[in-house]
């Protein structure tokens, strides 16, 4: 990104910045009543993101401070649908925010704000470790919470200081989290053990589908293959895809299902035109979030780019391969040992080969990678693909 573009970037931020101020001064003109045990929970980054998160609030109506309050979430629209289902029980309300019109749309923005103060909520609880000042804080000090309650937020310098001179002082208490990189899903761990004063004991994220309803294309066995991705960086091509799939029906007897959002329709399109085979089927776009979870579940092996199937996999149990530029290493990626999950990364040369010496690198890589994903060959992904089927078909330990 040009300096330029950078610098307009910024401008825009801070006009952004100060109509969420203007608006939230025009809301709170009018005093509301605050609502006794009302708690507002705070989510809204992307679909991986709360599969890591989700099983923690299962836990606010069990065993918490919180436990009797009546709980409301506020969440990432995109995955309304998978949170209606796994969160039925922990939320007695949502309020949905399509993030893309709250930047911009002033109509939208003002309304929802307004909900949140108008709610009177007696607490409100902002979860994320990388907090987003126009959007979960601004929701914090909209919502004027007797106890507004956030995590001291992710360390890197850039956005830090950002947080500390404009939106720390939204809250009434930060809870203080360890600084190192640690996988998200212990991230989410150490931010509810703090909240609750209370060990928790879950190991690993899981989801459960078992009463979710589904309509497969295949009656045998296949796998699924995800080959978009939100970032162009972590999209591995559509040349290697198409020639991994040639290499697996030739060579394994499984189906192929190609699964995607709607907008990743075109490459999937063009993967199934160069394999140009029966036994592939496009269900991108298909299926609802606990569907395309379930359909997963009943995978033989999820082959992905870094994408939110990836955490699907690992929360439902299904071995996983992920081809990754290894962005976000250490704090997204790889999964941890401990977990005893079956999976292999395929990296480009310089993670792979420094991976037992993760603590070495993940720093150079925590937030970004300029690594090129496609410098992975096909080759490398077929091998991985080979080792694990051995591997689940117990054919080594």
């Amino acid at each position: 990104m040009s300096r330029i573009k950078i610098l307009f970037v910024k401008f825009l931020n801070l006009i952004n910045f100060l109509i969420n101020a203007f608006l939230i001064k025009i809301i709170q003109f009018r005093k509301r009543e605050i609502k006794k045990n009302s708690l507002l929970i705070i989510r809204l980054d992307s679909i991986g993101d709360y599969v890591l998160v989700q099983n923690f609030f299962n836990l606010i109506k069990l065993d918490s401070p919180y436990k009797d309050y009546k709980v409301t979430l506020c969440g990432n629209i995109i995955w309304k649908d998978l949170a209606e289902y796994c969160n039925k029980d922990a939320f007695e309300k949502f309020i949905w925010i399509n993030k893309k019109k709250f930047k911009w749309n002033i109509p939208y923005k003002f309304r929802i704000l307004k909900s949140v103060y108008q709610s009177g909520f007696e607490v409100a609880i902002e979860t994320t470790f990388s907090r987003e000042i126009l959007f979960g804080d601004t929701i914090i000090k909209a919502s004027k919470a007797k106890e507004r309650i956030g995590s001291t937020g992710s360390p890197e310098s850039y956005v830090k200081w950002k947080r500390n001179l404009f939106s720390d002082n939204y809250y009434t208490k930060l809870i203080t989290q360890s600084e190192k990189n640690i996988f998200e899903f212990y991230r989410n761990k150490e931010f509810f053990e703090k909240l609750f004063h209370n060990k928790i004991e879950l190991a690993k994220p899981s989801l459960n589908f078992d009463d979710v309803e589904i309509n497969l294309p295949t009656d045998k066995e296949f796998l699924v293959v995800v080959p978009g991705a939100q970032e162009k960086a972590r999209r591995w091509s559509e040349e290697n895809f198409t020639e991994l799939i040639k290499h697996l029906l030739k060579e394994y007897h499984y189906d192929i299902l190609l699964a995607g959002s709607s907008s990743e329709k075109s490459t999937i399109m063009k993967i199934i035109d160069g394999v140009n085979s029966g036994r592939v089927f496009d269900i991108s776009g298909k299926t609802s979030l606990p569907q395309f979870g379930k359909i997963i579940s009943l995978a033989k092996l999820l082959i992905s780019n870094e994408t939110s199937a990836v955490h699907f996999a690992a929360a439902v149990g299904t071995p996983f391969i992920c081809i990754s530029n290894g962005k976000h290493l250490g704090r997204f990626n790889p999964y941890p040992e401990a977990m005893r999950l079956i999976f292999k990364y395929v990296y480009p040369q310089f993670v792979g080969e420094n991976l037992n010496s993760l603590d070495k690198i993940e720093k150079q890589f925590n937030v970004e990678s300029k690594l090129d994903i496609n410098e992975i060959l096909p080759a490398r992904v077929i091998q991985a693909v080979s080792d694990l089927l051995e591997r689940i078909d117990g054919r080594i330990n």
